[in-house]
């Protein structure tokens, strides 16, 4: 299956995702780049200003948000399947603008029969790192996601 196929197969559940759900309209909407060769994944995203922590700044969440994403989807290409994040750590570097270009790439280090360890980084077009991560990614069956109770 293309990449494009996978992806539009994960996008049917993931609609509303705040980062690359496209009918979120308080999302990201982010598009994703997936290098299967490389086992790599690069995102461009701008940040709106209604996403700053303190003035002018992007709120932390928003930086681990971001990595947790490509490293998640590093974990899917891999896996070609649905997965989730186990485990996430993200160090913080300098402070990204908002209304800013950020630049986020994510690649695959290890690979065992349940996990994907993958590192990511979120950069500005200068090169300045802004945030580096490091995750663990299972891979979970198509009908993981809790049953809402009905009212």
């Amino acid at each position: 299956m293309q990449q494009s196929e996978r992806l539009a197969n994960y996008a049917l559940n993931n609609d509303k995702c705040f980062v690359c759900g496209m009918n979120n309209p308080f999302g990201l909407q982010v598009h994703l780049e997936i290098n299967d060769a490389e086992a790599s994944v690069r995102i461009e995203c701008t940040p709106p200003d209604h996403l700053q922590g303190w003035a002018n700044i992007l709120h932390g969440g928003i930086l681990s948000t971001l990595l947790d994403e490509a490293i998640n989807y590093v974990g899917i290409s891999t896996f070609e399947q649905h997965a989730v994040t186990a485990q996430l750590e993200v160090r913080f570097r300098n402070p990204a603008p908002t209304g800013v270009k950020l630049f986020v790439h994510a690649e695959r280090i290890k690979v065992s029969k349940r996990l994907v360890e993958a590192k990511a980084e979120v950069t500005l077009s200068d090169g300045t790192v802004i945030a580096t991560g490091a995750g663990k990614v299972m891979p979970v069956g198509e009908n993981f996601a809790p049953k809402v109770p009905a009212e």
